[in-house]
């Protein structure tokens, strides 16, 4: 069974360690943008999201592993 995981504008991203990311600034296709103050947004892939709830993603990375798994922007 597939599940689909719902994420909002403005919902806390939390790495797979606890570590506060940012938040979801945007949601395009398989991919969310990270926007992250006072440093530059990014972008990450939906397959590494364990869960989101309650105005929360749990990414299964932790903040280590973050920066691999960038993905880019999806093309307009």
């Amino acid at each position: 069974m597939v599940t689909t995981i719902r994420l909002e504008p403005g919902a806390m991203v939390v790495s797979g360690d606890g570590k506060r990311l940012g938040t979801v600034k945007e949601i395009a296709g398989d991919r969310f943008k990270v926007e992250r103050r006072l440093l530059p947004d990014y972008w990450l892939a939906m397959e590494y999201v364990d869960h989101a709830l309650d105005g929360m993603v749990q990414m299964v990375l932790t903040k280590e592993g973050i920066g691999a798994a960038r993905v880019d922007a999806p093309r307009s």
